[in-house]
């Protein structure tokens, strides 16, 4: 297994795989002290590897031990305290230990964040597969102690992955049926990696994409349109789900890369709002007006009534008239008025009958079930002075004209 690229070639993912569990079941039999070396060796496959010193210093941790498990224990302070929650703002990593009381059989699991992982089992939602699940179906959380792991001490990525595996290659563990991690072969096995632009250098990468939705609060249709289109993120980042040989690797922490990402966001957000021009619009004359910045905006609107940004950013979102005006960005189309500050005239040109309406939508509303049209449309037809079905003019009343 020396030359993990020819072997590669050679056998494939799947023969290195079988490889990796032929050796697992070796070390299982011999009962011999498990190294580092041996956990490296059966997760060749997947080129994660802890050194001797890392292994010993994670065993020689403190673990946390849950007792009298019941519904409330995800819920203790103990736990909420070393832990967490599934929504918390930092996910812990580690290694779990369930034993069963009456049998002392024991199972060892591994995730990237405890909290979801573990409250899955006290809230009974992982599938009922293998031999714990059903195990804990038929007798309940309370026929089990469990001991965790956490590893927020000197981590790196995958930690977790290389401790389970130590654990998986002793025969105590006789609960779990697959004796090779299987993050990468199940439905989670999703790689994915964060470059510089240029690619010359990988700041963060995972086998789990999850992690960069939990870790990094990075939404997956971002990465997932980069991965599809080499969209770039933030002006700076594109993701990939294969290495790139050759960039250089961030010694950045999650933290690190936190901050540089809400820098990143910050920038982008001023940058934006500086290059967006505003157009205002009177809602008593309709007469528009174009400023180049929010800045330039508010000096004018505060010549008619006293005005700040954070109000005017309000008003722009909820299209409600501010001192007065519509407010919009320019590469927005800009409302003619507010549906509450009109009225709409609906005249039938063939017999001359007119309706009165309070907005566009009640307008529109009034033609179904037989027509059916939306308020937009009547508003295009009012503002091009078009026919709706050829025979309805529809016509716009300011109330304050009337």
């Amino acid at each position: 297994m020396k030359n993990l690229s020819n072997w590669s070639l050679i056998l494939g993912k799947k023969g290195l795989m079988r490889v990796s569990n032929l050796l697992a079941n070796t070390y299982i039999k011999e009962g011999k002290n498990i190294t580092a070396d041996k956990v490296n060796k059966v997760l060749a496959f997947s080129d994660i590897k802890i050194t001797q010193n890392m292994l010993d210093k994670i065993l020689s941790r403190p673990r946390i031990k849950f007792s009298n498990l019941d519904s409330d224990t995800i819920r203790s302070p103990k736990f909420l305290e070393s832990i967490g929650t599934i929504r918390g703002k930092l996910q812990v990593p580690g290694v779990y230990i369930w034993r069963h009381l009456s049998s002392n059989d024991m199972y060892v699991g591994s995730s990237s964040m405890l909290a979801r992982r573990l409250i899955g089992y006290f809230n009974n939602t992982h599938k009922n597969t293998g031999k714990l699940i059903p195990l804990i179906k038929k007798e309940g959380i309370s026929a089990f102690n469990l001991e965790v792991i956490p590893l927020t001490e000197d981590y790196v990525i995958n930690q977790e992955l290389s401790l389970e595996q130590y654990f998986l290659l002793h025969s105590k563990f006789n609960l779990n049926v697959i004796k090779v991690v299987n993050d990468f072969s199940g439905a989670r096995s999703k790689p994915l990696y964060m470059y510089t632009k240029d690619f010359a250098e990988l700041i963060y990468s995972s086998h789990i994409q999850e992690d960069f939705i939990f870790k990094l609060r990075i939404h997956h249709t971002i990465f997932t349109k980069s991965l599809n289109t080499g969209a770039i993120y933030l002006g700076k980042y594109v993701f990939t789900d294969k290495p790139v040989i050759g960039a250089k690797e961030s010694n950045m922490s999650e933290e690190e890369i936190n901050i540089l990402l809400d820098k990143d966001k910050l920038e982008e957000n001023n940058i934006k709002g500086i290059s967006r021009k505003i157009l205002i619009k009177n809602i008593n004359n309709n007469e528009v007006k174009s400023f180049d910045s929010i800045s330039s905006c508010l000096v004018y609107l505060n010549s008619i009534a006293p005005s700040n940004k954070s109000t005017l950013y309000r008003y722009i979102k909820s299209q409600k008239p501010y001192n007065g005006f519509i407010c919009q960005w320019q590469s927005e189309p800009i409302s003619l008025v507010k549906d509450k500050a009109i009225e709409v005239n609906v005249t039938n040109i063939l017999n001359g009958d007119t309706v009165n309406y309070t907005s566009f939508r009640k307008a529109a509303l009034s033609f179904a079930p037989e027509n059916i049209t939306t308020g937009s449309t009547l508003k295009a037809l009012a503002e091009k002075g078009e026919l709706f079905k050829g025979k309805y003019k529809i016509t716009i009343i300011s109330k304050d004209n009337k």
